[in-house]
């Protein structure tokens, strides 16, 4: 009775959210499945599911979660995910992004700053949306982001490590295409090439229905501090940017940074593939944000 009361209160909300934009009902689902709609829907969505497992797996008598509804405007940065340290007052930002779309790989030879031949890869979509244009903004920005104008021009639209703590990832989003249904609507739809089917499978799924798996690996969510995803010496990661003047340090994240698993081949059977380059498991994000606390 409860729940159908719920999807009523749902219905009527939709329904007048709907009126109050002049939006047709009959043409919604068109609307939230466009391409060019549908991944910012994704990404939300997946801004509140990671608020819903951090509030289900820190301590509430330790930490306070919470969701700050922001506008950000060209300049500034809004904030997906805020925890509060309660003993300390300490703030870590967190920043939700999605796989890159359809890009789940293993590495054909070895590939400097990323990994070795034969490494099982999932690259995260981790740019900034909003870049900034007029030459004044962009002098501003530089100035926050202390750098100089050209090196921010260069990387106009990548993060600095000052932009937010951690980033969070969901590995589903490496599983997707885009295809066409019955009707030849180009949608998005959950197709995992067979290395990719061979690496969920290995992750050790209790069902394998599509349905589950895809399930599966969307709730697959790790996290990263930013410091451990930044072009500089002590990550080795190696900067892409064509007119970057310092590839191995300029301290800006790269657009596609990479969660590592190693080579999976070598794993014994019953052996779960776990990141090999500082990236955790949502599950075990307690004793990763203590750590972080240390450096703030």
């Amino acid at each position: 009775m409860f729940q159908e009361q719920q999807e009523e209160k749902w219905i009527n909300d939709i329904r007048k959210y709907c009126q109050s934009l002049n939006i047709s009902i009959n043409d919604l689902y068109k609307i939230v499945t466009d391409l060019k709609v549908s991944p910012m829907i994704r990404g939300k969505a997946f801004e509140f599911s990671t608020y819903a497992r951090l509030k289900q797996i820190l301590p509430g008598e330790k930490w306070m979660v919470t969701k700050p509804m922001m506008n950000a405007q060209t300049g500034t940065h809004d904030i997906d995910i805020k925890l509060e340290h309660k003993d300390t007052q300490k703030i870590i930002s967190i920043e939700c992004k999605l796989a890159k779309k359809g890009d789940f790989k293993v590495l054909k030879q070895n590939k400097n700053g990323i990994g070795q031949k034969g490494d099982y890869l999932i690259p995260v979509k981790c740019m900034r949306s909003r870049t900034t244009k007029s030459n004044d903004k962009a002098l501003a920005a530089a100035n926050k982001f202390n750098v100089s104008l050209d090196a921010f021009i260069t990387h106009s639209d990548q993060y600095r490590t000052s932009s937010f703590h951690v980033v969070a990832t969901s590995i589903g989003n490496a599983f997707y295409e885009t295809g066409e249904d019955e009707e030849a609507n180009i949608s998005y739809k959950f197709s995992p090439t067979q290395e990719g089917m061979e690496f969920i499978k290995k992750l050790n799924p209790p069902n394998l229905t599509e349905a589950f798996i895809q399930e599966f690996v969307y709730n697959k969510v790790y996290l990263a501090s930013s410091f451990d995803i930044v072009v500089s010496h002590e990550t080795g990661i190696i900067c892409g940017r064509k007119k970057c003047l310092d590839k191995s340090n300029c301290g800006f994240i790269p657009n596609y940074p990479v969660i590592n698993f190693g080579n999976v081949q070598n794993l014994e059977s019953t052996e779960v593939p776990y990141p090999t380059n500082k990236w955790i498991e949502i599950e075990k994000c307690e004793a990763f944000f203590e750590e972080l606390l240390l450096k703030l």
